[in-house]
């Protein structure tokens, strides 16, 4: 990759230099004047008096030794950190065309460009968008539809009747697709519950719908609706190990965290941040722009707006003043030992009477 096309996508200055960039590197790593080192964070700077690389992305006024070009950068380091690793990311290494150890049905449609690679399968009906990435080991059920530019990790389970968008990523070992966890308890014709006969399963003959430019992290499970759509919106990310329960509508640019679960028709609103390991109950809506803290337990309809903590989830202000109290009550302690031994006197002087 050519340094002024670097340049370019960074809106730097353009380099005097010509220089051609392999990898984008921590300081500290670089080995060969084609790396481009990324120094932007505290602790880049302290390894960049040294570095080996050709190039480096700073800020107009940090220095750099001899030899090395510089990209300034104005922006949020974090900004460029996005912009750089999509340029310099190869993706998954895979071969062209259809592996010969694959399984793709007779009547399944593979676009121009489609891989799938060694033991992954394509179900009966299905169809698969061009420059698709279908790795090995994946799953794709019957009547399936892929779009354009996704990739398909190893391990991957997509279920009869689900539709992916373009530009999708499915991380290893995500299943999209299967049943929601939907069950009536048998009950006698007093309303007593029957130990013996088991709950009656509520079969989940809707599908998944999931939007353009969607990512969903390895391990994460997404249940298919009882009737209609589980849907994901487009731009949605999502972390490994989340479970996104039947009949779930998640809005668009949302980022969902790690282990975070979401009972059955949750409705979640555009540009939402779920903290890891929140949980959220059933049938409750999440309004557009929340926040839900790390661990929290939202057990109540979230405003569109609101930063919500805790457990059981409240605003922040509210989480806040609370935790200032806890804090407080070592300074109330002492005064209530006082109280009590002055409520103690009294009591022992009046009974002298």
């Amino acid at each position: 990759m050519k340094i002024a096309d670097v340049a370019k996508a960074l809106g730097a200055d353009p380099p005097a230099a010509e220089v051609d960039l392999l990898r984008l590197v921590h300081p500290a790593d670089a080995t060969a004047k084609t790396d481009l080192a990324l120094a932007l964070t505290p602790d880049t700077l302290n390894d960049l008096s040294r570095t080996k690389a050709g190039a480096a992305v700073v800020r107009a006024d940090t220095p750099l030794p001899d030899g090395v070009v510089r990209l300034a950068w104005r922006g949020h380091e974090r900004i460029a950190l996005a912009m750089l690793t999509r340029m310099f990311d190869p993706g998954p290494a895979h071969g062209d065309g259809i592996d010969p150890r694959a399984v793709v049905a007779s009547d399944a449609k593979l676009a121009a460009g489609v891989h799938v690679g060694a033991f992954a399968t394509v179900g009966a009906g299905s169809e698969i968008g061009a420059r698709t990435a279908i790795l090995s080991g994946a799953f794709v059920g019957a009547g399936v539809t892929v779009g354009s530019d996704c990739v398909i990790h190893p391990g991957v389970r997509i279920v009869d009747r689900v539709r992916l968008g373009d530009r999708v990523v499915v991380q290893p070992n995500a299943v999209i697709g299967g049943d929601g966890f939907s069950f009536v308890p048998v009950r006698n014709p007093d309303g007593t519950r029957n130990p013996i006969d088991a709950p009656l399963r509520i079969h989940s003959v809707g599908t998944v719908i999931v939007g353009d430019d969607v990512e969903i992290g390895a391990g994460t499970t997404i249940d298919r609706a009882t009737l209609r759509q589980t849907r994901i919106g487009r731009g949605t990310k999502i972390d490994n190990q989340v479970q996104i329960g039947h009949n779930v509508v998640i809005g668009e640019a949302c980022l969902i965290c790690g282990m975070a679960g979401l009972a059955g028709s949750v409705v979640i609103g555009d540009r939402v941040l779920i903290g890891a390991a929140a949980g959220i109950s059933d049938h409750l809506t999440i309004g557009s722009d929340a926040t839900i803290g790390a661990d929290a337990g939202v057990a109540r309809d979230v405003p569109a707006g609101t930063i919500v903590m805790g457990t059981p989830a409240v605003e922040r202000k509210v989480m806040i003043e609370r935790y200032m109290n806890v804090g407080r009550l070592r300074m109330l302690f002492p005064r209530v030992g006082e109280l009590a031994d002055r409520l103690e006197a009294l009591e022992k002087a009046g009974a002298a009477r």
